[in-house]
């Protein structure tokens, strides 16, 4: 059945399930890059000195790539374990093996806009380098890609298993 435009032209309408699945993946693209910009605000940074031959010498300790690295895999894999057990939760009509794909393509696609938004909010050059200079290196989150897809359709299908409706066995 189509709908009238206000211009009065006639669309299309969309079914029910694909404006579910579009309003999750435009919800998750949203909610990462919003969480992904404050994770790149607090992204720890490294301290460096002018040394007398020219150049820095880094006096932090701590692996500030690494620490980047594992708060990268461990906020994207929250994120997709929860987007994907709401999206089970409010969906019940939609319980396929097809949502299980698409929430790992929404997961992949909303961590590259955490992983942008975290790197724009995150990465600048110093403005004065002075004596001391204080930046955030950049980081390659590498395997970390493919972690929250994973946990996305792992926890999605984990509740399909767990949850198996009883009509489904013919009682006896």
């Amino acid at each position: 059945m189509a709908s009238t435009s206000p211009l009065g032209w006639k669309l299309p309408r969309i079914s029910r399930s694909i404006g579910y699945c579009a309003g999750v993946l435009a919800l998750s693209l949203c909610a990462f890059s919003a969480v992904g910009a404050v994770w790149g605000l607090l992204r720890p940074e490294l301290t460096g000195h002018a040394a007398k031959g020219g150049g820095y010498v880094l006096d932090t300790v701590d692996n500030v790539e690494f620490t980047s690295f594992i708060t990268f895999t461990l906020i994207t894999g929250a994120m997709a374990m929860v987007l994907a057990l709401v999206t089970y939760v409010r969906a019940p009509r939609l319980h396929s093996a097809a949502m299980i794909y698409w929430l790992g393509v929404v997961a992949l696609a909303a961590t590259a806009a955490f992983y942008v938004l975290g790197g724009v909010t995150a990465t600048h050059a110093p403005a004065d380098p002075g004596e001391v200079v204080h930046f955030v290196p950049t980081f390659s989150p590498g395997v970390a890609w493919v972690v929250a897809p994973f946990l996305a359709m792992f926890s999605y299908w984990s509740a399909l298993f767990i949850n198996r409706e009883t009509e489904e066995v013919a009682p006896r």
